[in-house]
């Protein structure tokens, strides 16, 4: 019942993402000389009532990040000759002006014109009719490698009596707490040896929230599953999402929000194909016109094209859960980061510093720089206590290695290094 596999990044990048995304550089060996340029459409619209967005771009070779398509003319026409006509708003992506809604049982056919005159055309594909999510719900188990975790679940119950076909897409937030938060940060930074006092580093109250945050990720991998061959004709227990009880995201409060996509047969047989693509080493020079075959083509030339015209019915739920709810009284997933206590000197060791006979500043000996302070300067450190040891090393060892600080690694004591402080407008306590 169930498909989900990891997609290798660079065929995401030529199918269902915008070119300026997908900026890692592919290391695979290229197989063929040769590479023509190939237009790239990632055409998945809804009936939902909203702006629809198709995005265009174009590859030219084995190791280059795909361009937008710019300037290109997009038009969606209906089975009864009516037409939207869709506006590029940014590179490459092309929106309708208004909301609209793909009606249950109609047909449309996608079309576009290239700038260089080449015209493409979809075959006419059919919404489905809407099939909602039943429940979502959370159940702690072990996964088939013998990980322990949370697995977010789902069903629903199609009711044509033929086989239905879905893709699933997730949208996962968290809370963060930063376990070394302090009240106080850094303030005033003097890195000026010549101003007569030496180099400062200072604290102040914090004006910002920075304890509690709030990360997001969008799921990545297609999911995809369908009712064929099951006896109940419906979907029951359908893993969508799996959090390890040791990932961090799920250390406070998390919420999910599972979209559901019910499409038709050709659209889960092509990305049942792009999934096998993913088992291929050389996956750029594996996904070529002719090998992943769509249901969009030149209309007026030869030209090759990727992607598919995607028409689907959308459902969505949200679901929330504590750790407390399903691992009571057990310890908390290990932070983001390691936040060991550092205490980093004001000077290096070492450090000393003689009058210019000239009169003019002072002569640094040994290593310029301050470690506390080019942390700081990095983003390296945050605040956590001040050093009980200071005074002492000072009166016994001088200023070189004098440590006035303790720290902690900046993410450890200010959630916005993991996430915004700004509260999502969905969550609830």
């Amino acid at each position: 019942m169930k498909s989900k596999r990891n997609l290798g990044f660079l065929v995401k990048c030529l199918l269902v993402a915008l070119s300026i995304s997908c900026v890692e550089e592919f290391n695979g060996e290229i197989q063929v000389d040769t590479f023509e340029s190939v237009l790239v459409i990632d055409a998945r619209l809804t009936d939902q009532v909203k702006s629809q967005s198709i995005y265009l771009s174009r590859t030219f070779e084995f190791d280059s990040v795909p361009a937008p398509e710019r300037n290109a003319q997009v038009t969606l026409v209906r089975n009864d000759g009516a037409t939207i006509s869709f506006n590029e708003v940014l590179p490459g992506m092309y929106t309708t002006d208004a909301a609209m809604q793909l009606l249950a049982g109609e047909t449309y056919q996608l079309q576009i014109t290239t700038q260089d005159g080449v015209s493409y055309a979809s075959d006419f594909e059919q919404v489905p009719e809407a099939v909602e999510i039943g429940e979502v719900q959370t159940i702690r188990r072990t996964n088939n490698t013998g990980l322990e975790g949370i697995a977010i679940v789902l069903d629903n119950a199609p009711n044509s009596g033929q086989p239905e076909f879905f893709r699933y897409e997730y949208e996962e937030t968290y809370k963060i707490i930063a376990p070394d938060f302090n009240p106080f940060e850094w303030g005033e930074i003097d890195y000026d040896i010549n101003d007569g006092d030496g180099w400062e580093v200072l604290t102040k109250p914090r004006t910002e929230e920075s304890r509690v945050c709030y990360g997001t990720n969008h799921s990545k991998d297609l999911i995809l599953t369908s009712t064929e061959g099951l006896s109940n004709g419906g979907i029951d227990d359908f893993e969508v999402r799996f959090l390890s009880r040791n990932n961090s995201f799920i250390s406070h409060r998390y919420s999910i929000l599972v979209k559901q996509y019910h499409h038709a047969l050709g659209a889960n047989s092509f990305y049942e194909t792009l999934q096998d693509f993913s088992s291929i080493e050389t996956v750029f020079s594996a996904v070529q016109p002719g090998l992943l075959e769509g249901n969009i083509s030149a209309s007026n030339s030869v030209a090759s094209v990727l992607g598919y015209f995607e028409l689907s019915s959308y459902s969505e739920k949200r679901l929330f859960f504590d750790y407390e709810e399903l691992f009571s009284g057990e310890p908390l997933p290990p932070y983001f980061m390691n936040c060991a206590t550092g205490a980093p000197p004001l000077y290096p060791e070492g450090f000393h510093f003689t009058p210019n006979p000239n009169g003019d500043g002072f002569i640094i000996d040994g290593n310029g720089n301050s470690p506390l302070i080019d942390g700081i300067l990095a983003g390296l450190y945050a605040y956590h206590a001040e050093n009980g040891d200071y005074e002492e090393w000072l009166r016994t060892e001088g200023l070189g290695g004098a440590a006035p600080y303790l720290v902690k690694p900046l993410g450890c004591g200010d959630c916005r290094v993991f996430g915004s402080n700004v509260v999502p407008e969905f969550w609830t306590e």
